[in-house]
């Protein structure tokens, strides 16, 4: 098992190193920094200034390489936006990303399992159709419109929780459930559909067979099996929400969190925050990666170390 880990995190470590040189290129490649980051009525002599401070007059080769320096100490440099070292500044947001993340998982799981196995005891009955019907509904809003119609109700019409913004738990309902139906609607579909499966399988028979109770056949017996490749989809939705999903949801509901502060970083120019940004969003998912990994080799010892 050390081994399987060391090597998932050597690869991670690339994959990290690679996701920032990219962006470090494409920075570069867009124009001139100092001309994107500064305002248009900067003179020439407060560009050259800003040039100077930081490393931007130098050719690119020396640039890559001060970079690759500064990014084994954690040094992104300073937010131009915040006026803060940009790593600071994203380490500040991240944990009301992970707040919100955690969130909407939990409703997606606790809501979305339970009801696709339910789905599963009578398919093509009426609560199986109704759970369909819900899961394709919840896959074909757009999340910022989700996002804006449940605001229209729920606080503007009901006035029931606050339209945006963060501080209590009620500020956390609308955006949780905004992000989570999507997920929430995939996983109740792979439930039923791995649990339609499981019912159909020979040792399930055995087991009604020998006078266990229904439930107890579908809880300890079908669902023990069929939640191994939901498993996989949670780890999906985790990772696909930390790397963008977030970003419509914060910004719908201004949460103080990665996907809002990138959105404001672009409107800013800010290309340091974004580097930290998208440094911070790399290892999340590097580090999400290497858990699933480690779970699925303790639920099944027989995946190989390749």
């Amino acid at each position: 098992m050390g081994t399987f880990i060391l090597r998932r995190a050597v690869q991670g470590l690339l994959v990290v190193l690679g996701v920032t040189i990219v962006v470090f290129v494409a920075t570069r490649l867009i124009g001139d920094p100092a001309k994107v980051m500064l305002p248009l009525s900067a003179s020439d002599a407060q560009r050259a200034a800003f040039e100077a401070q930081f490393g931007l007059d130098k050719p690119l080769g020396q640039q890559f390489f001060a970079f690759l320096g500064d990014l084994m100490r954690f040094d992104f440099g300073e937010s131009i936006w915040q006026r803060k070292p940009a790593l600071d500044v994203v380490l500040g947001k991240l944990p009301k990303t992970l707040e919100l993340i955690g969130a909407g998982m939990f409703l997606a799981i606790v809501i979305g399992i339970p009801l696709g196995a339910v789905a599963a005891i009578r398919p093509d009955g009426l609560f199986d159709r109704l759970i369909v019907g819900l899961s394709l509904t919840g896959l074909s809003i757009p999340q910022f419109w989700l996002g804006l119609l449940l605001i229209m109700i729920f606080a503007v019409g009901l006035g029931w929780v606050p339209t945006s913004g963060t501080g209590t738990l009620a500020h956390l309902i609308l955006p949780a459930l905004t992000l989570a139906v999507p997920a929430m609607a995939r996983i109740m579909m792979l439930v039923r559909s791995s649990v339609i499966n499981e019912l159909n399988q020979q040792y399930v028979r055995t087991a009604k067979a020998r006078g266990l109770p229904f439930v107890r056949v579908l809880f300890q017996h079908a669902m023990r099996n069929a939640l191994v490749p939901v498993l996989t989809l949670a780890g999906w939705e985790v990772i696909s929400a930390w790397a963008g999903y977030t970003v419509v949801v914060e910004t719908v509901f201004a949460w103080p969190g990665l996907g809002f502060t990138a959105m404001k970083a672009i409107g800013q120019s800010d290309l340091f925050l974004l580097q930290a940004i998208v440094f911070v969003v790399a290892v999340g998912i590097v580090l999400v990666n290497i858990l699933l990994d480690v779970l699925f080799k303790l639920i099944d010892p027989r995946i190989k170390d390749a």
